[in-house]
C-alpha cells in the first residue's frame, strides 16, 4: 500500500514531480552552463597569470643577474684602484700576504672568490686551492665552469699588467635569485647540466634537452618527496653565450592547489545553488500543489455529490484563487440547481403520488421500472418490491383470461380489464402511452391504471335505483289512480265509511310520494353541494308530533303501532323544523318497512348535557353485520330476513345523516338487545333552555 502510494506521489503526471524535474533540469543545465565555462575561464586565467608571473620573474632574474654582474665589476674595479693592492703587487709581496689581504676584502663583500692573475697564471687567491684555468679564460666570459662547479666571474685589468678576477658560485647565486624571484633555475653548458636548485632527480634534469624546450612548457618531475613536482619552464633571455642554456622553473603546486580550491569553491557554490534551486522548486511546487490538491479534493467531493462543503482554498496565486472562486461559484450554482430540481422532483413525485390513478412504467420485457404510491396502494406492494418484477406477477387475470400484459390497450386507448390482486377481484381501467424520456432508462411504456370496481357497482346501483324509483312511484300512483277512479265512478253509490277509506288510501299514497320526493330533492341538493339548513329555535315536541301525524296512517295500514315519547318538559332545540321532521319520517318509514305486523316502534328522548338524544327502535330483525358499515351510504337498503328484494331507494338514511350533521348533531345505530334496529341522533338545545 505504501509502495503504491509512493508510486502515485512520484508519478510523472503529477504537477509537483514535473515542476521538480524542470527545476532540477534547469539547475543542472545552469551548473553545466556556468561551471564548465567558469572552469575553462579559470584555467585560462590561471595559465595567463602563470605566464605573466613567469615573464615578470624572468625580468626580475635578468635584473638580479645584471645587478650581480655590476656588483662583481664594482668590486673588481675597487680592487684595481686600491693602493694597498697595487703596493703589494709592486713590492712583489708573497702569495700569503696577498691572500690575507684579499680575504680581508672578500669576507665582507659576500663573494666566493677573488683571484689575482698575471700572465695567465694565478698568483693569489682567496680559495685554499688553485682554480686552474680561471686566469686563462676569455676576457668577456662571465661564466666559468671548473670541476662541475660553475662560477659567475668578472675581470678587471691591473695597472701592473695583471688582472683581478672576482667570482661567485652560481649555486649560491641561484639560491639568492630564488629568494628574490620565487623561481628555480637550471644551467646547461653545451647541453650538459652544470648547476640547478630545482628539487628534482638529477637523472630527470640531465634527460632534459634544452633546445627542445619552449617557453611556458609545463613539466612534471619526480621529486625526492612522495609527491611529483609540476613546473612551468622558460629559458632565460638576454644571455650572450650560446653555449649556456639557463632555464627558469615556476613551481605550480601552490597555483594548482589554489586552482583546485577555486574549482572546489565553484563546484560547492554551484551545488549549493542546485540544492537551493531544488529546495526552492519544492517550496514553489508545494505552493502550487497544495491549493491544487485542495481543489482536486473539492472536485472529488463534488463528483461524489457533496455540494454542502465550501471550498476553503487559500492561495497567494491570483490564478488559483480565480480557479477556486470559479469552482465555488459552480458549486453554489449546482447546489441551487440541484435543490431546485430536488424540489421539483419532490413536487412531481408528490403530484404523481397524489393522483388517485396508479402510474407504472414498463420496459420492453414488461418489467416494472417505476411505480407511484397510488399503484402501491392498489396492488398492495411497495414501489421497491414492484420494480424489476414482470407486470403479470403483480397483476393477474381470472382463469381463462389472457395475461395482463397481453391485454394492455393500444396507445391513447382505454380498456377495462378484470384482474385479481391479492385474491380480490377488481376491474381496472388501463390507458397506455409510449415514450422514451432521457432519464427513463429502457422504459418504453407508461400505464395509468384506475380501480373502477366501485364505478361499476354504482352503475349497477343506478340501474337498480331506476328500477326501484319506477316501482316506488308506480305503486302509490296506481293506488291513487284506482282510488280516484273508484270515487269518480261510484261516488253516488258509496257509503260514507267507504269514502273515508278511499280518501285515507289516497292520503297515504300522497304522504309516501311526498316523502319520496323530499328525499330525492335533498339527495340532489347534497350531491350538487347546494344543501343548507336553516336552524332556528323550535319546540322538539312539535317536530315529533308532525312526524307521527304524518306516518301514523301508514303505520296503521301495516298494523304497526308508534309509541310516543313520555311527556317531559318541552325542550327547545336549534334545528331546521322541516328537515328534522323529514329525518323522523325517514327513520319511522324504515322502521315500519322492517317491522312485522303487530309490532311496535318506540320513540325515546333524553337530555344529554346541551343536546337532545332521540332514539327510534323497531322490533324487526335488525341490521345484518355485512351491511352495518354501509348503512348510511346512498342506494343502500337493508334486506329482510328472508332475503326479499330491496325496498325503497336507499336515500333515506343518507339524508338523515346529512341533515343531522349539518345541524351540529350526531347520528348512529345499533342492534337492540331484544331484537330490532335502534337508530339515534342528537340535536343541540337552544341557548338559555333549561334542562
Amino acid at each position: 500500500m505504501n509502495f503504491r502510494k509512493l508510486r502515485q506521489q512520484l508519478s510523472p503526471k503529477r504537477f509537483t514531480v514535473q515542476l521538480l524535474v524542470i527545476f532540477l533540469a534547469f539547475t543542472l543545465g545552469a551548473i553545466l552552463t556556468l561551471g564548465i565555462p567558469a572552469t575553462l575561464v579559470l584555467d585560462h586565467q590561471t595559465n595567463r597569470q602563470l605566464r605573466a608571473l613567469l615573464d615578470q620573474a624572468d625580468q626580475t632574474t635578468q635584473a638580479l643577474y645584471d645587478s650581480k654582474i655590476n656588483q662583481l665589476q664594482n668590486l673588481a674595479a675597487l680592487l684595481v684602484q686600491h693602493p694597498t693592492l697595487n703596493a703589494l703587487l709592486e713590492t712583489d709581496a708573497d702569495s700569503d700576504a696577498l691572500r690575507t689581504y684579499l680575504e680581508g676584502i672578500q669576507s665582507p663583500s659576500g663573494f666566493d672568490v677573488i683571484v689575482i692573475c698575471e700572465g695567465g697564471s694565478q698568483i693569489a687567491s682567496t680559495e685554499g686551492e688553485t682554480l686552474e684555468g680561471l686566469c686563462e679564460g676569455p676576457a668577456g666570459e662571465k661564466i666559468f665552469v671548473r670541476d662541475d662547479t660553475a662560477w659567475l666571474i668578472t675581470r678587471e685589468a691591473l695597472t701592473s699588467g695583471g688582472e683581478v678576477v672576482v667570482g661567485q658560485r652560481l649555486s649560491t647565486i641561484l639560491d639568492e635569485f630564488t629568494v628574490q624571484s620565487g623561481l628555480k633555475y637550471t644551467l646547461f653548458w653545451d647541453e650538459d647540466l652544470i648547476v640547478s636548485n630545482l628539487n628534482a632527480q638529477t637523472a630527470d634534469l640531465c634527460a632534459l634537452h634544452p633546445e627542445a624546450i619552449s617557453a611556458y612548457d609545463i613539466l612534471t618531475f619526480a621529486s625526492e618527496s612522495s609527491e611529483p613536482q609540476t613546473v612551468m619552464v622558460r629559458p632565460l633571455s638576454g644571455l650572450e653565450n650560446p653555449r649556456i642554456e639557463w632555464l627558469e622553473f615556476l613551481w605550480l603546486s601552490p597555483f594548482l592547489q589554489a586552482n583546485r580550491q577555486l574549482r572546489r569553491i565553484i563546484l560547492i557554490a554551484l551545488l549549493f545553488i542546485g540544492l537551493l534551486a531544488a529546495g526552492l522548486s519544492v517550496l514553489i511546487s508545494r505552493r502550487f500543489s497544495r491549493p491544487l490538491n485542495q481543489l482536486a479534493q473539492s472536485a472529488a467531493r463534488l463528483r461524489e455529490g457533496d455540494l454542502t462543503s465550501q471550498l476553503n482554498t487559500v492561495s497567494s496565486l491570483w490564478e488559483i484563487d480565480q480557479l477556486a472562486n470559479a469552482l465555488e461559484d459552480a458549486r453554489v450554482s449546482l447546489k441551487h440547481s440541484l435543490d431546485r430540481l430536488q424540489k421539483e422532483k419532490i413536487w412531481i413525485e408528490g403530484l404523481l403520488n397524489s393522483i388517485v390513478e396508479g402510474l407504472l412504467t414498463l420496459d420492453n420485457r414488461h418489467c416494472v421500472t417505476f411505480a407511484s404510491s397510488s399503484s402501491s396502494r392498489l396492488t398492495g406492494k411497495t414501489s421497491a418490491e414492484m420494480i424489476g418484477l414482470p407486470i403479470d406477477e403483480i397483476i393477474t387475470t381470472p382463469p381463462g383470461e389472457d395475461p395482463f400484459s397481453q391485454q394492455i390497450p393500444q396507445i391513447e386507448q382505454v380498456r377495462r380489464i378484470p384482474v385479481i390482486i391479492n385474491g380480490t377481484k377488481m376491474l381496472l381501467a388501463v390507458s397506455r402511452s409510449e415514450f422514451i424520456p432521457p432519464d427513463a432508462g429502457n422504459a418504453t411504456t407508461a400505464l395509468v391504471i384506475r380501480d373502477v370496481s366501485n364505478e361499476e357497482r354504482i352503475h349497477h346501483l343506478i340501474g337498480e335505483f331506476m328500477a326501484n324509483i319506477t316501482h316506488e312511484f308506480r305503486t302509490p300512483l296506481a293506488a291513487l289512480s284506482a282510488s280516484v277512479e273508484l270515487l269518480m265512478d261510484q261516488l253516488p253509490d258509496l257509503s260514507l265509511p267507504e269514502i273515508e277509506s278511499l280518501l285515507h288510501t289516497i292520503n297515504i299514497g300522497i304522504v309516501n310520494l311526498q316523502s319520496l320526493i323530499d328525499n330525492l330533492i335533498e339527495a340532489a341538493s347534497i350531491e350538487g353541494g347546494r344543501f343548507k339548513v336553516n336552524s332556528q329555535p323550535v319546540p322538539f315536541r312539535q317536530i315529533v308530533n308532525d312526524a307521527i301525524l304524518t306516518m301514523e296512517p301508514i303505520a296503521q295500514q301495516h298494523q304497526v303501532s308508534i309509541l310516543r315519547p313520555e311527556p317531559k318538559k318541552d325542550v327547545i332545540v336549534r334545528a331546521d323544523r322541516r328537515r328534522t321532521v323529514q329525518v323522523l319520517i325517514n327513520l319511522l318509514s324504515n322502521a315500519i318497512k322492517h317491522s312485522p305486523e303487530g309490532s311496535r316502534i318506540t320513540i325515546r328522548t333524553l337530555l344529554v348535557e346541551k343536546a337532545v338524544l332521540v332514539e327510534v327502535q323497531d322490533e324487526g330483525t335488525g341490521i345484518p353485520e355485512n351491511l352495518q358499515s354501509q348503512i348510511f351510504n346512498r342506494f343502500m337498503t337493508p334486506k329482510s330476513a328472508s332475503d326479499a328484494p330491496q325496498l325503497g331507494l336507499g336515500l333515506g338514511l343518507s339524508v338523515v345523516k346529512a341533515v343531522i350533521e349539518a345541524q351540529s348533531g350526531q347520528v348512529g345505530y345499533r342492534n337492540a338487545e331484544v331484537g330490532g334496529a335502534l337508530f339515534w341522533f342528537t340535536l343541540p338545545t337552544a341557548p338559555g333552555d333549561g334542562q
